[in-house]
């Protein structure tokens, strides 16, 4: 059986500021009783397709509580969170996968002195808040995408990059992470783990940048055709890219990984 890995926010997943014209859809988070995601009708279906036909691996950048939020189509035995840092297998972290991050932690400057770096900002009136996720690593989320200062984000990464830090903008939220933390090694051991030896994997950002090159050399890879990597004309041979752009982009997105399949 392929395990399909697919990033959720902006992939396949849409708030209604990145959703676009995406015509009907279907809720599939709230926050304080309010809707905050969702998917279009055909993307639901067709996530729910895929699920019958593959082992579908959601693999986000959020925390495990932020995750919990998300009702999918079809209940995930398996996930991996926090950009690689946690992995879920049957809902319970893998102890090994935790031992292994704390070696990757232990090789880099620590999360505490990123967090202070960051935190030297948080006063500033672009600046909305600053959070640690799962102890790992590090965002500031700006009152709006064109809120950053020019050259803050470039700044921000000639800065971490000698401590072995990584920084990746996503709409209004720029995140700090460790190098060795990445969603493609999160997956390679999941599919190890599962005995499966072909991975297609889906995602926008610089942060799925690993787990789609895991994808090119396995089973295939797509990006929709916005986000981090789009902007970066991040289009490695083999790469597909959805015609569409928005909540559309997820559902096309979807139906090729079926094709492939």
């Amino acid at each position: 059986m392929t395990l399909v890995a697919l990033d959720l926010d902006q992939t396949v997943v849409y708030s209604e500021r990145s959703a676009g014209d995406a015509g009907p859809s279907v809720v599939v988070e709230h926050l304080d009783g309010a809707p905050l995601s969702s998917m279009t009708v055909g993307a639901h279906a067709a996530y729910a397709a895929l699920a019958a036909r593959a082992r579908v691996v959601p693999v986000t950048t959020r925390t495990v509580a932020q995750y919990s939020r998300i009702v999918l189509p079809v209940p995930a035995p398996h996930a991996v969170c926090a950009n690689g840092g946690v992995l879920l297998v049957d809902g319970v972290r893998d102890p090994d996968w935790d031992e292994h991050v704390r070696e990757v932690l232990a090789q880099v400057a620590p999360v505490e002195q990123v967090r202070a770096l960051l935190d030297t900002w948080a006063g500033q009136d672009w600046v909305r808040l600053v959070r640690t996720a799962e102890d790992l690593f590090v965002y500031l989320v700006a009152q709006s995408r064109e809120a950053f200062p020019a050259d803050w984000l470039e700044g921000l990464a000639a800065s971490l990059g000698p401590q072995g830090w990584t920084v990746s903008v996503q709409g209004r939220k720029a995140y700090a992470v460790p190098a060795g933390l990445t969603k493609g090694e999160a997956v390679r051991r999941l599919a190890a783990l599962l005995g499966e030896s072909r991975v297609v994997a889906a995602g926008d950002s610089l942060l799925d940048a690993p787990l789609l090159e895991l994808g090119l050399t396995s089973g295939g890879a797509v990006r929709p055709a916005h986000g981090e990597l789009h902007e970066l004309a991040w289009a490695p041979p083999g790469l597909q890219v959805t015609t569409a752009s928005g909540a559309r982009a997820g559902e096309e997105l979807l139906h090729w990984i079926g094709g492939r399949l």
